[in-house]
């Protein structure tokens, strides 16, 4: 690693550090091109902590990134040149709520179907894409479970509420890349938005988590925390598992590329990943998703019985997300 990075890794908090609510105000949406493409969907509904953390990730690991608005993803020349080549190897979509990223919710801007075309022949043609919680893998599948009131019931107590539906993409343009269920979120983390650093069992057989030499356990930040079910003919490498072994991450071949789908977030980490927590049930969010002082008090409870992981651990999960970025960009060159 070059010393002209140091500046900026230290900026970003490679390793856990605080990065501050405001994040989303300083990110450059410029011209550059870039190995790493990160999309941000605006602080409202994406979660600036993913960019943050992936842009520490791409840096330490010296491949040039860049974030960019729903204009660049719209555009086909922002994917592939005059010839039909890739720009870049990867594209990384981190978490928020998925189902308002589009025109269709949001009006213009918004992601269009155009759009949502782009991404797929990115990855037909061999790109790889790292999608970030539930939010990610419901962009990607064929169908979805929300197993949570949506916010109008929520904010109503109808907390019995639950929602199946086609995944985003699916529904809104007609397009999958896994052909299956994701389900969430988990019996732990119910009602959304509960975040809990939770076990995640590791597949040692997996090329990511054997080449990074990972260990068995990773306890990792986990809040929407969808469950993958792949049909019978749907091929899926199992990266991990939730404690009630349902999988957790997997990577989703598609045309010549792949898709991987991580529910929980190895990104975040540390201090910061612990604070999140407190910020998730707290204030407006929570206020959003029907929460009461009451449910907050009682969530601050279970916070308290939630250990933070150790530094151990914390590089752990970072080493994880780092393998799992490196995996996406070795395999976007070959």
């Amino acid at each position: 690693m070059s010393n002209k990075n140091l500046p900026l890794l230290i900026l970003l908090g490679i390793s856990g550090l605080i990065f501050p609510p405001a994040f989303a105000a300083v990110i450059q949406f410029d011209s550059e091109e870039a190995q790493v493409i990160i999309f941000h969907p605006g602080a409202e509904h994406g979660s600036p902590r993913d960019i943050s953390t992936f842009t520490g990730i791409s840096t330490f690991s010296e491949l040039s990134v860049r974030t960019v608005d729903y204009r660049f993803i719209n555009k086909r020349e922002s994917f592939f040149d005059g010839s039909g080549k890739r720009k870049f190897k990867v594209l990384i979509m981190g978490g928020g709520e998925g189902h308002n990223w589009f025109r269709q919710a949001l009006g213009d801007p918004g992601l269009s179907c155009t759009g949502v075309k782009n991404i797929m022949n990115f990855i037909e043609s061999g790109g790889s894409v790292i999608a970030i919680c539930i939010c990610g893998s419901t962009l990607f599948a064929s169908e979805m479970e929300w197993l949570n009131p949506n916010e109008k019931e929520a904010q109503m107590g109808l907390w019995d509420r639950k929602h199946s539906h086609p995944g985003h993409f699916k529904r809104l343009c007609g397009v999958s890349a896994f052909k299956g269920l994701v389900r969430g979120p988990q019996e732990t983390n119910r009602p959304y938005p509960k975040k809990l650093f939770l076990p995640i069992r590791m597949n040692l057989e997996n090329e990511i988590v054997r080449g990074a030499n990972l260990p068995a356990i990773i306890p990792q930040i986990v809040v929407g925390s969808g469950s993958l079910f792949p049909e019978k003919d749907q091929p899926l490498d199992i990266i991990g598992w939730y404690p009630n072994g349902t999988i957790a991450m997997g990577i989703v071949p598609y045309g010549a590329g792949r898709v991987i789908l991580s529910n929980p977030h190895p990104n975040q980490t540390g201090v910061d990943a612990a604070r999140s927590r407190e910020e998730a049930i707290s204030g407006k969010h929570a206020r959003k998703w029907g929460w009461t002082d009451e449910m907050m008090k009682e969530m601050s409870k279970i916070i308290q019985e939630n250990p933070v992981p150790s530094r151990q651990q914390e590089r752990d999960s970072w080493n994880l997300a780092r393998a799992m970025l490196l995996y996406a960009y070795r395999k976007a060159f070959q």
